[in-house]
């Protein structure tokens, strides 16, 4: 069980959505190749639902991996940059997000609980 500031939820429900998190930030490299008019939109809804994430999962707050990830929402939200550059940092995102899942679940050996 992960303790939130509400209650405690079982460990696959927050396991499945940093699986989920993955395919939201991946869902920014084709908005950006695109030019799409909404991407910026979109990553300042996705930081508001992380940073929502951090206040509801107080252990986030501490967590260097999820700060980075926060970092690097943050930059391409108001920096100008390539697409190599978007490329690179999305995939970084990615990899954080994969840290933090392996921090918490599969390090413990609790990734596929069922509580």
């Amino acid at each position: 069980m992960i303790e939130t500031k509400y209650c405690a939820i079982p460990n696959l429900y927050l396991a499945n959505y940093f699986n989920m998190l993955v395919g939201k930030i991946w869902k920014i490299l084709p908005m950006g190749e695109e030019n799409n008019k909404h991407l910026k939109s979109y990553m300042e809804s996705l930081q508001r639902e992380l940073i929502g994430n951090m206040n509801l999962v107080e252990t986030l707050k501490y967590d260097s991996y999820f700060v980075t990830l926060l970092n690097k929402i943050e930059f391409m939200i108001n920096s100008v940059y390539n697409h190599e550059i978007c490329r690179k940092e999305v995939f970084e995102c990615i990899e954080l997000v994969k840290k933090i899942k392996a921090k918490y679940f599969e390090e413990r050996g609790d990734a596929c609980e069922h509580n």
